[in-house]
């Protein structure tokens, strides 16, 4: 096999990596973290369109309660979005489901 021939399998190679490596993690951002939910709205929510959707979801949760910070509930935000230990007891108490 000639240098040239190497060169450009060698950088076929490398190049399909790195494409599928860029473009995996887009997909997997997408998706929410969770699998089992605690609350219909955030179920609904990444059923219907992942981790974005689930926080539009959730912030316009708080402008309708009038929540000024997700740190009120959650203890960590993303990528798992952590609930403080009365996190869901406050969500529920406000109306949520």
């Amino acid at each position: 096999m000639s240098k040239l021939g190497f060169f450009a399998t060698i950088t076929f190679i490398v190049g399909a990596f790195t494409f599928a490596t860029l473009t995996a993690p887009a997909g997997a951002a997408d998706a929410c973290v969770h699998t089992e939910f605690k609350t219909e709205l955030v179920k609904q929510a990444c059923t219907k369109g992942g981790q974005k959707e689930a926080k539009d979801a959730m912030k316009a949760f708080m402008k309708d309660k009038k929540i000024k910070s997700c740190n009120q509930c959650h203890s960590k935000l993303a990528p798992k979005y952590e609930l403080k230990a009365d996190g869901l007891e406050q969500f529920k108490k406000l109306g949520g489901k």
